[in-house]
């Protein structure tokens, strides 16, 4: 693609972007690292020191929450994440198949919306509660605000897989492409 996106033709939102995803990845590489370590050591513990170890798994489920999260935006920025398409086996016309991606893309994008209105109300909900793990009295509210962001987060990059669908829609160039597309 020759064309510029508007994400590279502007710097501040290009390198806002590149910052995003490079913060993203850190979060995978370190949450997947920890519970790896946790996860080891919640098994020497059980079956070689035969110590239950309810704490590592409490402190496990936290991490992983933003794991899972970060993971589900990631996949959302690299447009890898599930999907179930079938109608480019009923629709032919290549623009009435864009204009139906548009629309499948428009009704993902409210439905993340709400996901993330949800997440905000949960997460009001847990910050007034003040939940906490039972064994380490963690604030549960670590986990709670992954899903806010998490879906906060996707629904930006659905919102831009909206826009560049019904861009291609209309004949026009989308505004970014996911990676390895370009």
């Amino acid at each position: 693609m020759n064309e510029l996106s508007l994400f590279q033709k502007n710097r501040f939102l290009f390198s806002t972007e590149k910052g995003m995803i490079k913060a993203q990845r850190i979060i995978l590489i370190v949450t997947s690292a920890f519970i790896t370590i946790l996860v080891f050591g919640a098994v020497l513990m059980r079956y070689i020191f035969k110590y239950p170890g309810m704490e590592v798994e409490e402190l496990a489920t936290l991490v992983a929450f933003w794991l899972y999260f970060t993971g589900a935006i990631h996949g959302t920025y690299e447009r890898t994440h599930i999907k179930t398409e079938l109608i480019h086996l009923i629709v032919r016309k290549p623009r009435a198949y864009a204009l139906m991606k548009s629309l499948a893309s428009l009704i993902t994008f409210s439905l993340a919306i709400v996901m993330a209105y949800w997440g905000y109300i949960f997460l009001l909900w847990g910050i007034a509660k003040m939940g906490r793990t039972p064994v380490l009295q963690l604030p549960l509210v670590y986990a709670q605000s992954s899903i806010f962001f998490g879906a906060t987060f996707m629904s930006f990059y659905f919102l831009v897989e909206f826009v560049d669908n019904a861009r291609q829609a209309l004949g026009k160039a989308p505004v970014s492409m996911p990676p390895g597309t370009e």
